[in-house]
């Protein structure tokens, strides 16, 4: 979870290589599609200003 460790009040902001993988991992799990031979299950929500993904 480098990530969200990012997102801490008075946490310095640091892009190191587990931020980069942690980073690159999630990129490719967004863009991937779903395994349609195993169940999965999909949540969705609107908004104009972001995206989000579970």
């Amino acid at each position: 979870m480098p990530l969200t460790q990012l997102t801490r009040k008075n946490q310095a902001f640091v892009w190191d290589k587990n931020c980069e993988e942690s980073f690159q991992e999630l990129k490719r799990r967004l863009t991937t599609a779903p395994d349609a031979k195993e169940p999965f299950v999909v949540y969705c929500d609107a908004s104009k200003m972001g995206l989000g993904g579970v």
